[in-house]
Protein backbone atom coordinates (compact mmCIF):
# COMPACT_ATOMS: atom_id res chain seq x y z
CA UNK A 1 0.00 0.00 0.00
CA UNK A 2 2.94 2.25 1.00
CA UNK A 3 4.94 1.77 -2.33
CA UNK A 4 1.75 2.78 -4.33
CA UNK A 5 0.82 5.74 -2.29
CA UNK A 6 4.85 6.54 -3.26
CA UNK A 7 3.97 6.10 -6.68
CA UNK A 8 1.20 7.99 -6.98
CA UNK A 9 2.68 10.90 -5.18
CA UNK A 10 5.76 10.97 -7.92
CA UNK A 11 3.34 10.66 -10.94
CA UNK A 12 1.24 13.99 -9.10
CA UNK A 13 4.26 15.63 -9.32
CA UNK A 14 5.14 15.48 -13.01
CA UNK A 15 7.99 12.09 -12.41
CA UNK A 16 8.39 8.54 -12.05
CA UNK A 17 11.95 6.98 -11.27
CA UNK A 18 11.95 3.51 -11.78
CA UNK A 19 14.79 1.47 -9.87
CA UNK A 20 17.68 -0.30 -12.05
CA UNK A 21 16.79 -3.64 -12.84
CA UNK A 22 12.90 -3.05 -12.89
CA UNK A 23 10.50 -2.24 -15.37
CA UNK A 24 7.32 0.11 -15.36
CA UNK A 25 4.49 -2.00 -14.21
CA UNK A 26 1.64 0.52 -15.30
CA UNK A 27 0.53 2.24 -17.99
CA UNK A 28 2.44 5.35 -18.57
CA UNK A 29 0.72 9.27 -18.43
CA UNK A 30 0.92 12.19 -20.16
CA UNK A 31 0.89 15.70 -18.95
CA UNK A 32 -0.96 18.57 -20.63
CA UNK A 33 1.12 21.59 -21.47
CA UNK A 34 1.14 25.30 -22.70
CA UNK A 35 1.51 26.05 -26.06
CA UNK A 36 3.85 28.31 -25.37
CA UNK A 37 6.63 24.95 -25.29
CA UNK A 38 6.93 25.31 -28.94
CA UNK A 39 7.55 28.88 -28.69
CA UNK A 40 10.78 31.04 -28.06
CA UNK A 41 11.53 31.95 -24.59
CA UNK A 42 13.87 33.38 -22.29
CA UNK A 43 15.99 30.23 -20.29
CA UNK A 44 18.78 30.59 -18.37
CA UNK A 45 20.42 27.09 -17.10
CA UNK A 46 22.59 27.94 -13.55
CA UNK A 47 25.35 25.87 -13.03
CA UNK A 48 26.64 22.62 -14.77
CA UNK A 49 24.70 21.82 -17.98
CA UNK A 50 22.59 18.97 -17.62
CA UNK A 51 20.79 17.86 -21.02
CA UNK A 52 17.94 15.99 -19.54
CA UNK A 53 17.18 18.76 -16.54
CA UNK A 54 17.30 21.25 -20.09
CA UNK A 55 14.82 18.96 -21.73
CA UNK A 56 12.50 18.89 -18.93
CA UNK A 57 12.87 22.67 -19.10
CA UNK A 58 11.80 22.85 -22.63
CA UNK A 59 9.48 19.79 -21.90
CA UNK A 60 7.51 20.03 -18.85
CA UNK A 61 5.57 17.02 -18.80
CA UNK A 62 5.62 13.70 -17.27
CA UNK A 63 9.36 12.23 -16.54
CA UNK A 64 10.27 8.91 -16.57
CA UNK A 65 13.47 6.55 -16.08
CA UNK A 66 13.68 2.88 -15.84
CA UNK A 67 15.79 0.15 -17.25
CA UNK A 68 14.04 -2.29 -19.30
CA UNK A 69 13.88 -6.53 -18.80
CA UNK A 70 16.82 -6.74 -21.47
CA UNK A 71 18.98 -4.15 -19.47
CA UNK A 72 18.30 -1.18 -21.58
CA UNK A 73 17.63 2.41 -20.11
CA UNK A 74 14.96 4.13 -20.87
CA UNK A 75 14.44 8.02 -20.23
CA UNK A 76 11.43 10.07 -21.88
CA UNK A 77 8.96 13.17 -21.55
CA UNK A 78 5.63 12.44 -22.45
CA UNK A 79 3.23 14.91 -23.01
CA UNK A 80 0.07 16.58 -24.75
CA UNK A 81 -1.02 19.69 -25.37
CA UNK A 82 -4.46 20.00 -26.05
CA UNK A 83 -4.37 24.32 -26.87
CA UNK A 84 -1.66 23.69 -29.57
CA UNK A 85 -2.84 24.09 -33.33
CA UNK A 86 -0.94 21.04 -35.43
CA UNK A 87 1.22 21.85 -38.12
CA UNK A 88 2.74 19.85 -41.22
CA UNK A 89 6.37 18.87 -40.73
CA UNK A 90 8.83 17.29 -43.16
CA UNK A 91 8.43 13.52 -43.21
CA UNK A 92 10.52 12.24 -45.58
CA UNK A 93 8.56 9.17 -45.88
CA UNK A 94 4.88 10.68 -46.60
CA UNK A 95 5.46 14.53 -46.77
CA UNK A 96 2.46 16.80 -45.88
CA UNK A 97 -0.01 14.20 -44.19
CA UNK A 98 0.92 14.06 -40.45
CA UNK A 99 0.90 16.94 -38.04
CA UNK A 100 3.03 18.07 -34.85
CA UNK A 101 2.19 17.89 -32.20
CA UNK A 102 0.49 14.65 -32.31
CA UNK A 103 -3.42 14.44 -31.21
CA UNK A 104 -2.87 11.50 -29.01
CA UNK A 105 0.50 13.10 -27.18
CA UNK A 106 4.10 13.34 -27.53
CA UNK A 107 7.06 11.12 -26.03
CA UNK A 108 10.32 13.34 -25.92
CA UNK A 109 13.58 11.62 -25.38
CA UNK A 110 17.26 13.16 -25.42
CA UNK A 111 19.30 12.48 -27.72
CA UNK A 112 23.15 14.06 -27.51
CA UNK A 113 24.71 17.00 -26.10
CA UNK A 114 27.60 18.19 -28.39
CA UNK A 115 30.35 20.40 -26.85
CA UNK A 116 31.39 23.74 -29.13
CA UNK A 117 33.49 26.62 -28.39
CA UNK A 118 34.12 28.97 -31.36
CA UNK A 119 37.59 31.21 -32.23
CA UNK A 120 36.27 34.34 -29.75
CA UNK A 121 36.17 31.88 -27.22
CA UNK A 122 32.62 32.00 -26.39
CA UNK A 123 31.26 28.06 -25.23
CA UNK A 124 27.70 26.58 -26.49
CA UNK A 125 25.88 23.37 -26.33
CA UNK A 126 23.51 21.84 -28.86
CA UNK A 127 21.40 19.77 -27.84
CA UNK A 128 19.14 17.24 -30.04
CA UNK A 129 15.96 15.71 -29.09
CA UNK A 130 13.85 13.11 -30.46
CA UNK A 131 9.26 12.94 -30.48
CA UNK A 132 7.66 10.06 -31.27
CA UNK A 133 3.78 9.47 -30.56
CA UNK A 134 2.70 8.84 -27.11
CA UNK A 135 2.70 5.18 -26.46
CA UNK A 136 1.24 4.35 -22.82
CA UNK A 137 3.93 1.58 -22.89
CA UNK A 138 6.97 3.56 -23.76
CA UNK A 139 7.07 1.69 -27.63
CA UNK A 140 9.16 2.96 -30.47
CA UNK A 141 7.04 1.16 -33.84
CA UNK A 142 6.84 0.92 -37.46
CA UNK A 143 10.31 0.69 -39.72
CA UNK A 144 8.86 3.82 -41.96
CA UNK A 145 8.19 6.00 -39.06
CA UNK A 146 10.75 8.44 -38.93
CA UNK A 147 11.51 10.31 -35.06
CA UNK A 148 11.18 14.13 -35.40
CA UNK A 149 14.45 15.48 -34.90
CA UNK A 150 14.55 19.07 -32.55
CA UNK A 151 17.61 20.98 -31.86
CA UNK A 152 18.41 23.74 -29.07
CA UNK A 153 21.29 25.64 -28.90
CA UNK A 154 22.41 27.13 -25.44
CA UNK A 155 25.29 29.50 -25.15
CA UNK A 156 27.42 30.25 -21.85
CA UNK A 157 26.59 33.41 -19.80
CA UNK A 158 27.88 35.19 -16.78
CA UNK A 159 24.18 33.76 -15.34
CA UNK A 160 24.46 30.42 -17.03
CA UNK A 161 23.49 28.49 -20.27
CA UNK A 162 21.25 30.94 -22.10
CA UNK A 163 18.88 29.54 -24.77
CA UNK A 164 20.11 31.21 -27.52
CA UNK A 165 18.33 29.24 -31.12
CA UNK A 166 15.71 26.88 -30.24
CA UNK A 167 13.92 24.47 -33.15
CA UNK A 168 11.55 22.15 -31.50
CA UNK A 169 10.46 20.33 -34.59
CA UNK A 170 12.60 19.91 -37.77
CA UNK A 171 11.68 16.84 -39.55
CA UNK A 172 10.88 13.08 -39.23
CA UNK A 173 14.08 11.24 -39.80
CA UNK A 174 15.05 7.46 -39.39
CA UNK A 175 13.00 4.05 -38.41
CA UNK A 176 11.20 2.89 -35.74
CA UNK A 177 9.93 6.33 -34.64
CA UNK A 178 13.89 6.94 -33.77
CA UNK A 179 15.15 9.67 -35.50
CA UNK A 180 19.20 9.17 -36.05
CA UNK A 181 21.92 10.82 -33.95
CA UNK A 182 23.74 13.94 -35.50
CA UNK A 183 26.66 14.32 -36.16
CA UNK A 184 28.25 17.93 -36.34
CA UNK A 185 29.89 18.81 -39.79
CA UNK A 186 32.38 21.71 -39.61
CA UNK A 187 30.88 23.69 -43.04
CA UNK A 188 32.65 27.25 -42.50
CA UNK A 189 34.58 29.51 -40.04
CA UNK A 190 32.98 28.33 -36.32
CA UNK A 191 30.11 27.10 -38.19
CA UNK A 192 28.54 23.48 -37.78
CA UNK A 193 25.59 21.82 -39.24
CA UNK A 194 24.53 18.54 -38.10
CA UNK A 195 24.34 15.22 -40.53
CA UNK A 196 21.80 12.44 -40.44
CA UNK A 197 22.50 9.34 -42.25
CA UNK A 198 19.20 7.75 -42.83
CA UNK A 199 19.58 3.96 -43.49
CA UNK A 200 16.82 2.22 -43.78
CA UNK A 201 14.95 -0.82 -46.29
CA UNK A 202 13.03 -3.72 -46.35
CA UNK A 203 12.94 -6.63 -43.47
CA UNK A 204 16.30 -8.35 -44.04
CA UNK A 205 17.52 -5.96 -46.54
CA UNK A 206 19.29 -4.38 -48.46
CA UNK A 207 19.14 -0.91 -46.31
CA UNK A 208 19.50 2.25 -48.57
CA UNK A 209 21.27 5.38 -46.93
CA UNK A 210 20.95 9.16 -47.22
CA UNK A 211 22.30 12.06 -45.71
CA UNK A 212 20.66 15.24 -44.48
CA UNK A 213 22.32 18.27 -43.20
CA UNK A 214 20.46 20.17 -40.62
CA UNK A 215 21.69 23.80 -40.73
CA UNK A 216 21.26 27.40 -38.42
CA UNK A 217 19.70 29.90 -40.45
CA UNK A 218 17.53 33.32 -39.60
CA UNK A 219 17.71 32.27 -36.05
CA UNK A 220 16.35 28.44 -36.33
CA UNK A 221 17.37 25.32 -37.71
CA UNK A 222 16.38 23.51 -40.95
CA UNK A 223 17.19 20.80 -43.43
CA UNK A 224 19.63 22.67 -46.12
CA UNK A 225 20.77 19.54 -47.97
CA UNK A 226 19.53 15.84 -48.91
CA UNK A 227 22.19 13.81 -50.37
CA UNK A 228 20.15 10.55 -51.63
CA UNK A 229 21.50 7.19 -52.40
CA UNK A 230 24.95 7.48 -50.29
CA UNK A 231 24.65 3.44 -49.18
CA UNK A 232 23.81 0.34 -50.19
CA UNK A 233 24.19 -2.72 -47.68
CA UNK A 234 25.49 -5.81 -48.45
CA UNK A 235 23.20 -9.09 -49.30
CA UNK A 236 24.15 -12.43 -49.61
CA UNK A 237 26.32 -13.18 -53.05
CA UNK A 238 23.75 -15.12 -54.82
CA UNK A 239 21.16 -12.34 -55.13
CA UNK A 240 23.64 -10.49 -57.16
CA UNK A 241 22.68 -7.03 -55.74
CA UNK A 242 24.95 -3.76 -55.85
CA UNK A 243 26.31 -2.48 -52.75
CA UNK A 244 28.96 0.25 -51.12
CA UNK A 245 29.63 2.68 -48.60
CA UNK A 246 30.54 6.23 -48.66
CA UNK A 247 32.76 8.95 -47.10
CA UNK A 248 32.42 12.59 -46.67
CA UNK A 249 34.52 15.85 -46.41
CA UNK A 250 34.37 19.70 -46.48
CA UNK A 251 37.30 20.91 -48.37
CA UNK A 252 39.46 23.88 -47.38
CA UNK A 253 38.46 26.54 -49.49
CA UNK A 254 38.14 30.31 -49.77
CA UNK A 255 34.39 30.02 -49.10
CA UNK A 256 34.07 31.55 -45.43
CA UNK A 257 30.46 30.32 -45.03
CA UNK A 258 28.63 27.08 -46.64
CA UNK A 259 31.58 25.12 -48.10
CA UNK A 260 31.41 22.92 -50.26
CA UNK A 261 30.55 19.28 -49.70
CA UNK A 262 32.05 16.45 -51.13
CA UNK A 263 30.53 12.36 -50.32
CA UNK A 264 32.39 9.74 -51.85
CA UNK A 265 30.75 6.52 -52.65
CA UNK A 266 32.80 3.15 -53.25
CA UNK A 267 31.67 -0.46 -53.89
CA UNK A 268 30.22 -2.51 -56.66
CA UNK A 269 27.90 -2.61 -58.87
CA UNK A 270 26.10 -4.89 -61.26
CA UNK A 271 23.91 -4.57 -64.23
CA UNK A 272 21.10 -6.53 -62.33
CA UNK A 273 20.47 -3.75 -59.97
CA UNK A 274 21.09 -0.03 -60.82
CA UNK A 275 18.70 1.62 -58.70
CA UNK A 276 19.65 4.58 -56.91
CA UNK A 277 23.17 4.45 -59.10
CA UNK A 278 24.59 7.54 -60.39
CA UNK A 279 23.92 7.83 -63.92
CA UNK A 280 28.02 8.16 -64.58
CA UNK A 281 28.30 4.75 -62.66
CA UNK A 282 25.41 3.33 -64.43
CA UNK A 283 27.55 4.58 -67.57
CA UNK A 284 30.30 2.75 -66.86
CA UNK A 285 28.46 -1.01 -66.61
CA UNK A 286 27.76 -0.64 -70.21
CA UNK A 287 29.06 -4.10 -71.48
CA UNK A 288 29.75 -5.26 -67.86
CA UNK A 289 27.96 -7.27 -65.77
CA UNK A 290 29.97 -6.44 -62.58
CA UNK A 291 32.25 -3.32 -61.58
CA UNK A 292 33.99 -1.66 -58.55
CA UNK A 293 33.63 2.08 -58.74
CA UNK A 294 33.82 4.97 -56.45
CA UNK A 295 32.46 8.15 -57.66
CA UNK A 296 32.88 11.27 -56.03
CA UNK A 297 29.76 14.00 -55.61
CA UNK A 298 29.86 17.55 -55.14
CA UNK A 299 27.25 19.44 -53.07
CA UNK A 300 27.08 22.97 -53.12
CA UNK A 301 25.59 25.54 -51.30
CA UNK A 302 23.02 27.96 -53.46
CA UNK A 303 21.29 30.12 -51.19
CA UNK A 304 17.80 29.36 -50.31
CA UNK A 305 18.08 26.43 -52.14
CA UNK A 306 20.34 24.85 -49.93
CA UNK A 307 23.33 22.18 -51.21
CA UNK A 308 22.83 21.24 -54.63
CA UNK A 309 24.44 18.10 -56.27
CA UNK A 310 26.67 19.17 -59.13
CA UNK A 311 26.58 17.54 -62.08
CA UNK A 312 28.35 15.46 -64.09
CA UNK A 313 29.41 13.16 -60.84
CA UNK A 314 32.84 11.89 -61.47
CA UNK A 315 32.99 8.11 -61.66
CA UNK A 316 36.19 5.50 -62.21
CA UNK A 317 36.14 2.33 -62.70
CA UNK A 318 38.52 0.20 -59.89
CA UNK A 319 40.64 -2.87 -60.48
Amino acid sequence: MMKRLFVIVFLQLGMLSVSLGQSVNEDLKKKNVSDTILQNRNLVLPGAFDGQKALLQLFPGMHYKWTTSSGRAEELINWECKTCKGKPYLNIYDEGSDVFPFPDGVATRLMNVMDFKDSSGMQYKVMSFNHSEFDPEGFQVSRFTGGILGLAKFVLTDGGWKLRMYQPVIGAYGAFSQCPTPKPLLIGNDQYAFLLKNLNGGAGGPFDGDYYLIGGINGGYQQIMAAYGVERTEVSAEENMSAWTSTYTVPASDKKYFRDIVITLKGSATADDTDRLPAEVKALLKGKKKIRFTAEERYVYKGSKGYELQSPVKATLLP
